[in-house]
């Protein structure tokens, strides 16, 4: 009995070891502290399912459809639990997953047909492997409508996600390791809303833009938020958030302020963008001239160059239409007003002949240059005429508008009364009649300025009374609209508009030229057509501060104090540098013989008052070669102060005497 009992002992022993250890062509080995290491080559999964059920004791189920062959190489040794879960993944890679069915008992089937298979777990553990199982999680604080599409993407190929309304409660079959992230993701976005306080009504006063433009701004920006809100993902109405919709903004003119009815968050976002708008914007100043050029006075000028040469040894004049005697050309000479005769080169000797009244006849000479400009200020007076000299500051992208002429009356509509006699009622509509300029500036990058420019010209043509009574004015019309770009303080000029007026002259004997017919003899007629050409000159100034401002203000007032000779004779303003003590400067001042009436010391200024015997244009020639003063100037009635807080230059009175302040 005892050999017996050892020989069937030595059974099982080979039995249990032979079960235990795998094979040597799986090319795995388990060692002692029950790990594994992995090196399959082009198995068969069926010898896989094998090897693992021998490694972890758990019984498989599967068909003739779980069949491929599969490559594993993992030279790491894993443990029995590592190796179940590298199983299932393999699995799973081969389009087979893993369905618990019973105690150590698993189906392995198709991951198609998994999901109607899948173990129901419950409570807050999700084993953790790649077999399909059945899963409910509750939603505790959004809608589950929500949450599900948020969550259908996450969602395998063929696992299922379900809502259930009533109870919040989402239903998903899919991998466990899969769930397991799945319920992750929701323990995220599940939170409770943030709470919302009440909307308030908030004033906030603007500094720079106006409150009418900014408020359709915000309110622009408001309804496009709603409208991003007011529908999904697809083109479903969702309800609005509470902030958003009950958001609004409201101009208070009077003020200048916005009103804003929106939750503190909200109105945090609104004064942000406020911030940035409500910034002091760009002004530029445009100075404009339109003037209307002669080509045939421009011409005629163009004759008036004359060259003087010999001719068998007498000088003559050379040049434009042909050539001009001697006498001709010194009754010109002699009869040039304004801007007198000019030249360059050589002078020459024209023999002079005078004849006097008794007959007597007294030779001469007169030097002249051998090149001659002979024309004066009147000829460009009747060559070109400055129709207007607009200037205009306007801020950035706003426009700026000038009209300057007559407001007359058109006929727009004529009747007949029947029931009074015929009477003639007439409809008059009033339409303006001379230059408008309308410009739109707009700053860019670099200092240069884009101008809109429209500019129109009409005029009302010469009519008879009849005409006038029938039908009304006829008006002429140049206008230009047109956009450039021009740099700072550069000139532009848009020409081109050309027209051709024709002037009738009748040049009569008085009485005798109005006889109907006979008249014809005693007046002489004559017809002129003259060609214009309309130019404008644009430049823009671009004012970035105030002080840029005050500076063309003031250069404006003294070019006009200048032209119509406002300047206090006998008076200077002189700017010495800021490091210039008053003795030195006062030094200087009595150098030349001045007295000062006050000194500006803000700026340091001193006004001074020169001696009767002074010219005030000498005065400043000296002034200006001391390297201590900035400049000295004329005192000019009118004066734009350098600084806001400057107070005016008051005049030499007996409170104002040297000495007192």
């Amino acid at each position: 009995m005892k050999a017996i009992k050892i020989i069937c002992i030595a059974t099982l022993l080979v039995i249990f070891f032979s079960a235990a250890i795998p094979s040597t062509s799986l090319g795995a080995e388990k060692t002692k502290e029950q790990t594994v290491s992995f090196n399959f080559v082009d198995v068969e999964i069926p010898t896989l399912i094998k090897f693992i059920s021998e490694m972890t004791g758990n019984n498989f189920i599967f068909d003739e459809r779980i069949k491929g062959n599969v490559t594993i190489i993992a030279p790491t040794e894993l443990s029995v639990e590592e190796s179940f879960t590298l199983f299932t993944s393999i699995l799973g890679i081969k389009g087979y997953t893993i369905i618990p069915s019973g105690k150590k008992t698993y189906k392995i089937m198709p991951s198609s047909l998994a999901k109607q298979s899948g173990e129901i777990t419950t409570g807050e553990t999700i084993p953790v492997n790649e077999g399909y199982i059945t899963k409910l999680l509750t939603v505790n604080n959004i809608k589950v409508e929500e949450s599900l599409e948020f969550l259908r993407p996450i969602v395998s190929k063929d696992g299922h996600i379900s809502a259930f309304g009533p109870g919040n409660m989402l239903l998903i079959v899919d991998s466990a390791v899969n769930i397991e992230k799945i319920a992750s993701i929701l323990n995220e976005i599940d939170h409770p809303p943030t709470h919302e306080e009440p909307p308030k009504i908030n004033v906030y006063p603007l500094e720079n833009a106006d409150a009418t433009e900014l408020a359709n701004v915000l309110q622009g920006i408001v309804n496009s938020a709603k409208s991003l809100k007011q529908t999904d993902a697809k083109g479903q109405i969702t309800p609005l958030p509470v902030s958003v919709a009950k958001i609004s903004v409201t101009p208070d003119k009077a003020t200048n302020s916005l009103i804003i009815i929106a939750s503190p968050s909200d109105y945090q976002n609104l004064v942000q963008v406020i911030s940035l708008l409500d910034n002091r914007r760009k002004q530029v100043f445009v100075e404009a001239m339109i003037i209307e050029a002669s080509i045939d006075k421009l011409k005629e000028l163009g004759t008036k160059w004359r060259a003087i040469a010999r001719s068998n040894g007498d000088p003559v004049v050379i040049g434009g239409f042909g050539n001009m005697d001697t006498t001709s050309l010194l009754s010109l000479i002699s009869g040039l007003s304004g801007f007198s005769a000019g030249g360059m080169g050589n002078f020459m000797s024209i023999p002079l002949t005078s004849i006097a009244a008794d007959g007597s006849v007294t030779s001469s000479e007169l030097s002249v240059p051998g090149f001659s400009v002979l024309f004066g200020m009147s000829d460009f007076q009747d060559a070109v005429n400055v129709l207007s000299t607009p200037q205009i500051l306007t801020s950035d992208n706003e426009e700026a508008e000038i009209v300057v002429g007559e407001n007359v009356p058109f006929i727009s509509k004529r009747e007949r009364d029947l029931t009074t006699n015929n009477t003639v009622l007439n409809s008059i509509e009033r339409k303006d009649v001379g230059i408008t300029l309308r410009i739109t500036p707009q700053i860019t990058e670099g200092d240069y300025v884009k101008l809109n420019l429209y500019q129109e010209i009409s005029s009302v043509k010469d009519a008879t009374d009849a005409v006038l009574t029938s039908v009304g004015p006829t008006t002429t019309k140049r206008s230009t609209k047109t956009s450039v770009i021009v740099k700072d303080a550069q000139t532009v000029v848009i020409g081109g508009l050309m027209q051709e007026k024709e002037e009738k002259i009748i040049t009569k004997v008085p009485l005798l030229g109005d006889i109907p017919v006979l008249g014809l003899l005693f007046k002489f007629k004559t017809v002129s057509k003259n060609k214009t050409n309309l130019l404008v000159f644009l430049t823009p100034h671009i004012v970035k501060e105030s002080s840029q401002l005050t500076k063309i203000t003031r250069d404006k007032q003294m070019s006009f104090a200048v032209r119509e000779n406002q300047r206090v004779e006998g008076e200077l303003m002189v700017k010495f540098k800021a490091d210039i003590p008053a003795d030195r400067a006062e030094e200087i001042i009595s150098k030349e013989g001045a007295s000062v009436i006050k000194h500006l010391k803000e700026i340091n200024v001193y006004h001074i008052k020169l001696k009767p015997e002074q010219k005030v244009d000498d005065a400043v020639k000296k002034l200006t070669l001391f390297p201590e003063i900035i400049y000295a100037e004329p005192n000019y009635r009118i004066r734009i102060e350098e600084e806001p807080a400057l107070q005016k230059p008051e005049m030499n009175t007996p409170e104002n005497t040297p000495g007192k302040s």
